[in-house]
């Protein structure tokens, strides 16, 4: 990111320290490799396979996760959070669907059953996820969806009745503001109190017994838009009102950048103190939009700088079938010890169902509508194209392939 002259690190004047933040970060590891040249790492929901019926209860997850053991994967993301509510019982956030009565889909009462079932029995789901993963070989990473809230107009409200929390339905002055004032509907990481409330969640899940946390910045932008700290601070800064510049304006997007990183910094540190307690290193991964993570307030450059990043996802906020170049990114990253993964998304075509699909498909009224996916043989030439620009690895999400796994971190690069 290009930075403009005379620029310094700088914060809102309401910005709060939400832990020290003068430590030095631990140096970044990579994850290694398993049973193949290139690591694979995929992500798992952690709400799908619920909703599916494939979990129905830890022995089923468990049993997933060992079907990896003799495969290439090296880390499992385990999702833990969906809209701003978890899979685990949790005394910062709200079970997912919890006070919920009427649900929009039959798979979404089917989510909440087995979770609160799991719950009930007194299992940590995010603790069992990661002894299973530690018993397959795998390191396991929690991974937090970085801003999935959902508008309250949505399938006739009752799905952010599911999945937005307490916080967020309490809270409208957090939000994402655009430039006349309107909601947005996302928790805007302007406000200290959004940060924390993340921080909080990510220090509770930190307790277990994980190797690491992903921030997924694709699930889902926007982060900031034009609230009052932000005004008000780059008014006293630059004599302006930002919301009379172009949305792309430098001076803009570094300072909502500064603020991502301090957030970024925080959960650095919050991982080196429980790393410390546990006598072991604690990762920390980004999946980030290669196209549009500076509008996002994702200064990759400088958490590649100060060593913040263990690895860095690149994928592209759409469906799958993308193709960009990763080299720019692999040259950003050499020397700093954080390892590049090109990011797939395996649905190439289809939607996720609506409430009023899934009654039309009960009723025997609709077929599912299909979904399109890359297959073996377009993963294996994709990956060979990655490899040859210089990645360390690919990053699946979406896939439950296990061939996919098995061939993808042996593949050669191409010629």
């Amino acid at each position: 990111m290009k930075r403009f002259a005379g620029w310094k690190p700088w914060l809102p004047a309401l910005t709060v320290a939400l832990l020290p933040l003068t430590t030095t970060a631990a140096p970044p590891e990579a994850p290694k490799p398993r049973n193949a040249p290139k690591a694979v790492v995929i992500n798992d929901d952690g709400f799908s396979a619920f909703y599916g019926g494939a979990y129905k209860s830890p022995a089923d997850v468990r049993k997933r996760i060992l079907a990896y053991r003799d495969t290439q994967v090296a880390v499992l993301e385990w999702c833990f959070l969906s809209g701003s509510r978890v899979n685990y019982p949790s005394k910062v956030t709200e079970l997912i669907g919890d006070g919920v009565t009427e649900f929009p889909r039959r798979g979404d009462k089917q989510v909440y059953d087995t979770l609160r079932a799991i719950a009930d029995s007194g299992v940590n789901l995010t603790q069992a996820v990661a002894d299973a993963c530690h018993e397959a070989g795998l390191l396991c990473y929690g991974s937090l969806r970085m801003n999935g809230d959902y508008p309250p107009s949505w399938m006739g409200e009752s799905l952010p009745r599911m999945l937005n929390s307490r916080f967020w339905w309490d809270h409208p002055e957090f939000r994402v503001r655009g430039t006349k004032g309107e909601d947005r509907t996302k928790l805007s990481y302007a406000f200290p109190e959004v940060r924390d409330f993340k921080l909080r969640i990510l220090r509770e899940v930190a307790e277990r017994d994980i190797d690491g946390i992903n921030l997924d910045f694709l699930r889902h932008p926007a982060f900031f838009g034009y609230e009052e700290p932000l005004i008000k601070a780059f008014k006293e800064k630059f004599g302006q009102d930002p919301r009379e510049l172009k949305a792309d304006d430098a001076r803009w997007l570094q300072l909502r950048a500064d603020v991502m990183t301090e957030f970024v910094r925080s959960v650095r540190a919050m991982l080196d103190d429980a790393g410390k307690r546990k006598g072991r290193h604690l990762g920390l991964s980004a999946r980030v939009d290669w196209r549009e993570y500076r509008a996002w307030g994702c200064d990759i450059e400088r958490w590649l700088k100060d060593g913040l990043l263990d690895y860095l996802v690149l994928a592209q906020h759409t469906l799958g079938g993308y193709e960009f170049d990763l080299a720019p990114f692999v040259k950003m990253a050499k020397g700093t010890g954080c390892a590049v993964y090109f990011g797939e998304e395996a649905i190439t075509t289809g939607h996720d169902l609506t409430a009023q699909e899934d009654k039309l498909i009960a009723a025997g009224k609709m077929k599912p509508p299909p979904r399109g996916s890359l297959s073996l043989d377009q993963y294996r030439a994709r990956a060979a194209k990655w490899y040859a620009a210089g990645a360390d690895g690919v990053h699946l999400f979406n896939e439950g392939d296990l061939a996919v796994m098995r061939v993808l971190g042996s593949v050669e690069a191409a010629k």
